[in-house]
């Protein structure tokens, strides 16, 4: 169910984005690994389309990444994916400032193709095993 937005500057190649994309599904399928749906987007930002402290374009981008995230996962599987994503964020991009914010949420607040998780038997039991 991981689903995360990462908005970073403009430029990166190809080849660097697919290296990222990849370090930061490893880290969160090692903290959230069920169900295995992880999905990211990268969102780019030309410089002269955001503000940083007031100033429109008066530098680069400073990467941030935002991820909803189930419930349930240990405080300690969240710092090591957070260092991880970081680490690898800081490889792709090199700029200052990173930020991170995780939305957790219950079962009963995400819905599937119209349903509520919480609404599946299964899905709840799955989830407390793969998390416990």
């Amino acid at each position: 169910m991981p689903v995360g937005y990462l908005d970073v500057p403009a430029g990166v190649d190809l080849d660097r984005k697919r290296e990222l994309v990849k370090a930061i599904y490893d880290a969160l399928h090692e903290a959230y690994p069920f169900p295995d749906d992880t999905r990211i987007f990268l969102r780019e930002w030309p410089l002269g389309s955001v503000s940083q402290n007031g100033l429109l374009g008066a530098e680069p981008v400073r990467p941030v990444f935002t991820a909803h995230v189930p419930q349930g996962t240990t405080i300690d599987a969240k710092r090591t994916m957070l260092r991880k994503i970081n680490k690898a964020v800081a490889d792709t991009y090199r700029l200052p400032d990173f930020m991170t914010f995780l939305h957790e949420h219950s079962l009963d607040a995400v819905a599937l193709d119209g349903g509520l998780l919480a609404d599946d038997q299964q899905r709840v039991e799955d989830q407390t095993r793969a998390y416990s």
